[in-house]
């Protein structure tokens, strides 16, 4: 069961809908994305919810719906509790004890004591999307004036986004998690054991960068990191019991241990990372949680030892708002270019993503994406 909501639904998603017969709620996207599809009223899709228990989305815009008709109050209090990334703070004590944060109002955020934060940190909403309103900060000063810059803009912000996406209200202060950051898809099965189907390295040109521009992933990333995070969600699950629950988790890990940033839930990497899944499987990643079609890291990297796979999130240049993303020079300039995906929503900040592939040697190519000007893709 699938609900599809804005900003974004890819055209390989809705023909893997409709193929399948997977149920789709009926909305507008829907009704505007769906036309061979089996799609269901409010009540249809919750009795069949009641049914088979598992439960997906393309976007946290359709978490209002659910609060508002799904009615299953341990689906829905661990919907919460990853969410909110100051009651996953606290789940997560017992495994880092001496991890250093605090939840603060927006309107306090001016008045609070410096001192009391540990340096440098990162500013976040408590409920978020994206990298809406994330900080890293490395003084007073540097706080001081990412303060001013969110009182500015959330209140653009809370127009774009539901208020339960971008929580606007709460924000987190926690201490910066150093090494290099790590996306994962996984779902917790009915046994409530974890499956990851897809790990990314998340790039970023410095530590003050909070941008999604670039992921990528390789059999080597799968055999680098598959154990630890597996053992990381195992240990989570131990004190949330979730079962069918399918998410999204952010780590970073410094080659000793993995720290998480956040869990998004009910759906895997968004604007179609995902589906980065496909090009090399076969299989879209939806697939192996609703249908239990799961494909082994063996079988995923058979023949493509040898490859980097990428996917790049192209944002709207301010000044560009009303031109299109030149695909052409893009493919032109970089090499591997496997498929480019226009985003029509201009509220989403995204002109375009992009998946492409590289020979590992070659795998520098992907660098210039990084500093990528992005006016200069525009027409």
């Amino acid at each position: 069961m699938v609900i599809l909501e804005r900003p974004f639904a890819s055209d390989m998603m809705v023909e893997t809908l409709e193929k399948n017969g997977i149920p789709v709620l009926k909305n507008e996207m829907s009704q505007e994305r769906v036309l061979n599809g089996k799609v269901l009223s409010d009540n249809e899709f919750c009795e069949e919810y009641k049914k088979t228990g598992k439960l997906y989305t393309v976007s946290e815009n359709a978490l209002g719906w659910i609060y508002d008709h799904i009615q299953d109050k341990r689906f829905l209090d661990g919907i919460s509790i990853v969410k909110d990334k100051s009651a996953f703070r606290k789940i997560c004590r017992d495994i880092y004890p001496d991890f250093f944060f605090k939840e603060v109002n927006i309107n306090e955020m001016a008045q609070l004591n410096t001192d009391s934060i540990v340096f440098p940190c990162v500013i976040k909403p408590s409920v978020g999307f994206l990298s809406k309103g994330v900080f890293v900060v490395h003084n007073p000063e540097e706080y001081r004036k990412a303060v001013e810059t969110l009182q500015q803009d959330f209140a653009k912000a809370g127009a774009d986004f539901p208020e339960f996406v971008v929580g606007k209200s709460r924000f987190l202060i926690e201490e910066y998690i150093h090494g290099e950051e790590y996306a994962v898809d996984a779902y917790y099965d009915e046994n409530e054991n974890p499956v990851i189907l897809n790990i990314f390295h998340h790039k970023f040109m410095d530590e003050s960068d909070t941008s999604d521009r670039l992921y990528m992933t390789s059999k080597g990333l799968f055999d680098q990191y598959e154990e630890p995070f597996t053992r990381f969600l195992t240990n989570l699950n131990n004190t949330l019991h979730l079962r069918n629950f399918p998410m999204h988790i952010e780590f970073r890990y410094d080659g000793k241990k993995a720290v998480p940033i956040e869990i998004n839930p009910l759906r895997f990497t968004g604007f179609c990372l995902n589906e980065l899944q496909v090009f090399i499987s076969g299989q879209h990643p939806m697939l192996s949680f609703l249908k239990g079609r799961r494909v082994t890291k063996d079988e995923m990297w058979k023949g493509r030892e040898d490859f980097t796979y990428a996917f790049t999130v192209l944002d709207l240049p301010k000044g560009d708002e009303d031109k299109a993303f030149d695909d052409e020079k893009f493919s032109a300039d970089f090499p591997g270019v496997i498929d480019v995906r226009l985003v029509p929503d201009k509220t989403s900040g995204v002109a375009a993503t992009v998946f492409l592939k590289v020979e590992t040697a070659n795998v520098q190519a992907f660098d210039r994406i990084m500093s990528l000007d992005m006016h200069e893709y525009m027409k």
